[in-house]
């Protein structure tokens, strides 16, 4: 057998037909991924680089990706605080966090907000089913909580 560059052979392996009942040796062969065929994109270099060209809302998209904590793909703060942080008005933060939202990039609570692991995280493929999970339930913890203590405020007022 002629070996192409970057293939390998792997052995021989014995299929059976379905609908015939016959059975067909075929050749095990992979390819070895090569370094031509496709793009490698970084994506916070690539979205430090869009933040240097301009755009004030891209400064909120990087501030947050920057300072994302990656094993549970959330981040911690307020929108004073990403304001403090980029140095733009808190109407672009505000309108960055709300077309984020919109588009199910993030989902935001209280002080935080998580970012759709199916978009970009890190780990296999349970900690992205755990993610998934958990990026499914963010918003409504905060649902509940105010749904209880409204539920106990009403009961006091019995």
């Amino acid at each position: 057998m002629k070996e192409r560059y970057g293939t390998v052979y792997k052995g021989s392996q014995r299929l059976i037909d379905e609908q015939s009942g016959e059975v067909i040796e075929v050749d095990k062969l992979y390819r070895k991924q090569t370094s031509g065929n496709f793009h490698k994109a970084y994506i916070l270099q690539l979205i430090s680089m869009m933040d240097m060209i301009g755009g004030k809302k891209f400064k909120v998209v990087n501030y947050i990706l920057d300072n994302i904590h990656w094993s549970n793909n959330t981040l911690i703060a307020t929108t004073r605080e990403l304001v403090q942080a980029t140095g733009v008005s808190k109407q672009t933060v505000i309108t960055t966090l709300k077309t984020l939202e919109k588009g199910n990039i993030i989902k935001r609570k209280t002080g935080a907000l998580m970012l759709n692991p199916e978009l970009l995280m890190r780990g296999d493929d349970q900690k992205q089913k755990y993610l998934l999970l958990e990026f499914g339930n963010f918003e409504q913890e905060d649902d509940q909580k105010q749904e209880n203590a409204l539920s106990e405020y009403y009961s006091f007022k019995e």
